[in-house]
């Protein structure tokens, strides 16, 4: 880039966030041959990037489809550098569980009609224990056979290992905001002084939309907290395992309340159908969450979730722990005697349409956002960030309406 070569050295770009999208964005910026610095407050995956379940996992988004199979090709790449990842082979199957073989032969035909390669099937309770024995022995279930299960920060580093190898330089502990004047992006701040940059990535989760208008009138991608137990299960399924109503992430409510399921709009706070649809305008309060069941096993800890709580502050972690296990166990019975390794929470960035913020940041040349992925942080953003370089770097096509960040207007107008 020709305007950041004429800055007496300073890097071609400056990225803010060291998550799965940032680190990305810095690794394939640096392998095209740009000037990198990232800058993150905290760690390298302090957010939802390293404090998620740990699965890549298709999205039931026809918008998020293609994201998610140029990421898994991203991710073989990225295997292959040696630079610390390992997708796996196969993906492992996803089971969306539910007490009523009605709901999965209801999931499964919705999942066939929007997307018939998937091979959805619905299993009985028979079928189910002889798959997976650790289940419940009244449970059908929806199998899909996709999800890689992967320790939750291991992306996250790898492409921070690769950055670096490609002469990209990583800053943490550096808070920096994007430095604008002139209707053109200078560079970030640090502790309140200048650090010049040709052009400047926000990709800092959903602390995005504070960065680039601090006044909160901008405020497109809110937060809700996902809490997750870490246990160590004797002998774990194979399977990625969904509770069928968890429609925040799925988009599954509307086949499972049609089967007489529960109503996913009655007491678990998310961000309703994922296919996709607005979060309610005053989503219900944390106290009237419930958690959402999901098993994710890696590297031998098995991850149990889910929650879906809106709110600024951090949800408390005891009483959620309390809850998520108890909920657990009604689906995977050794979950309620299995050592605990740990819990924590990570704070989701959704999108108010539910589909990242991608693309140039509108008023200002040379800002660019890259954010608002949801629960699809680590099966989506790699790719993400290869759209946003291909537009920083000028050799990108549009992207397209539904992820362009300028359909939320501009923070700055």
């Amino acid at each position: 880039m020709s305007a950041a070569a004429d800055r007496g050295g300073a890097p071609d770009v400056a990225v803010v966030g060291g998550g799965i999208v940032g680190t990305a964005a810095a690794a394939i910026l640096a392998g095209a041959g740009a000037r990198v610095v990232l800058y993150e407050r905290e760690a390298l995956g302090a957010g939802a990037s390293g404090r998620n379940s740990g699965v890549v996992q298709r999205p039931f988004d026809p918008a998020l489809v293609p994201l998610y199979v140029e990421t898994v090709a991203l991710y073989r790449e990225l295997e292959a550098s040696g630079a610390g990842f390992a997708l796996g082979g196969r993906a492992a199957g996803l089971l969306l569980l539910d007490p009523s073989v009605a709901v999965a032969r209801a999931v499964a035909a919705d999942l066939a009609a929007t997307f018939p390669d998937l091979g959805a099937e619905a299993l009985d309770a028979a079928d189910v224990a002889r798959l997976e024995p650790a289940l419940a022995p009244d449970l059908a279930a929806c199998r899909v056979p996709i999800g890689f299960p992967v320790p939750p920060s291991a992306a996250t580093y790898a492409y921070a290992t690769l950055a670096e190898r490609r002469g990209a330089v990583i800053r943490l502990g550096r808070a920096a905001v994007p430095a604008v004047g002139g209707g053109r992006a200078a560079g970030v701040r640090v502790d309140g002084r200048l650090e010049p940059a040709g052009a400047v990535l926000v990709a800092a989760g959903p602390w995005s939309p504070a960065l680039l208008d601090p006044t909160g009138r901008w405020r497109p991608i809110t937060r809700l907290w996902g809490v997750v137990v870490e246990t160590l299960l004797g002998t774990p399924p194979g399977h990625v395992l969904e509770e069928a109503a968890m429609d925040e992430a799925l988009g599954t409510g509307a086949a499972v309340a049609g089967a007489g399921g529960p109503d996913p709009g009655s007491g678990t706070a998310g961000a309703g159908t994922a296919r996709p649809g607005p979060i309610p305008a005053s989503p219900p309060a944390a106290a009237d969450a419930r958690p959402a069941f999901s098993l994710v096993t890696a590297a031998g800890v098995s991850v149990v979730g889910s929650t879906f709580v809106p709110g600024d502050a951090e949800p408390g972690l005891a009483a959620w722990e309390v809850r998520l296990l108890e909920h657990g166990a009604r689906f995977v019975p050794a979950i309620a005697d299995a050592p605990i390794r740990g819990v924590r929470a990570c704070a989701r960035p959704v999108a108010l349409d539910e589909r990242p913020l991608l693309g140039a940041v509108p008023g200002v040349e040379g800002l660019y956002v890259a954010a608002g992925h949801g629960p699809w942080g680590i099966s989506t953003g790699p790719a993400s960030a290869r759209l946003v370089v291909d537009a920083i770097l000028g050799r990108a096509p549009a992207i397209a309406p539904a992820l362009d960040a300028a359909r939320f207007g501009s923070p700055f107008g």
